[in-house]
């Protein structure tokens, strides 16, 4: 838990303290009576903000992630999609795992997405023994119904000064997790990528290696 989160929980719970302890107090009714509507405002006012604060960080973070590149070709298709896709990654023992993870495209360089991940997470683990990783979007708008698919997608770990390089030269990746810095930044170059749809359209985009 940071210190930020830490705070507000530490107000919330002060505050709804305040609010049990005024009606506990108030000369209405029984103790018990008071008692119980006490905890129940108390519990009502512990739990609003925090979710409230949860919907609000939501939110600001779905508005981020995905594509906030400069226009490009990618840019214009992932406009359209979720910001999060489906990763899949090998082991050891060339067995598939796949995770759903947020993302952002780099703002200069389109055939580059981030992720954040914790540093003991098992994909850290198998992308640095086999960086060769895949990929697949969520469906966009359902009368379009395309998505984004790849298997030929480099991912790099970076960590330590190279995360902390990274997150000042892509600000926009500190929406994915807040300590990112201090984190595994999962950096995907996608040498090509296969677009298609329900209405049967299919498009290939290549990229300069």
């Amino acid at each position: 838990m940071y210190l930020k989160r830490f705070i507000q929980l530490f107000v919330v719970f002060l505050i709804s303290l305040a609010v049990f302890a005024l009606i506990l107090e108030m000369n209405f009714g029984n103790y018990w009576l008071r008692f119980v509507l006490g905890l129940i405002i108390a519990y009502v006012f512990l739990t609003l903000p925090l979710v409230l604060l949860t919907i609000f960080k939501t939110n600001k973070k779905a508005n981020v992630v995905g594509t906030n590149a400069v226009e490009n070709e990618l840019a214009y298709l992932l406009k359209d999609f979720p910001g999060y896709l489906a990763l899949s990654v090998t082991d050891e023992n060339s067995k598939s795992s796949t995770t759903i993870m947020s993302f952002i495209q780099a703002q200069k360089t389109e055939n580059i997405f981030y992720m954040v991940a914790d540093k003991k997470a098992s994909k850290i683990s198998d992308i640095k023994r086999n960086s060769q990783v895949s990929f697949t979007t969520w469906f966009d708008k359902l009368e379009k119904g395309g998505r984004l698919t790849s298997n030929r997608v480099h991912a790099e770990i970076l960590e330590e000064a190279k995360a902390q390089e990274i997150v000042k030269k892509e600000g926009l990746i500190l929406s994915l997790h807040e300590n990112a810095e201090n984190m595994s930044i999962i950096a995907l170059r996608i040498e090509s990528a296969l677009y298609e749809n329900f209405k049967g359209q299919t498009k290939v985009i290549n990229f300069e290696k």
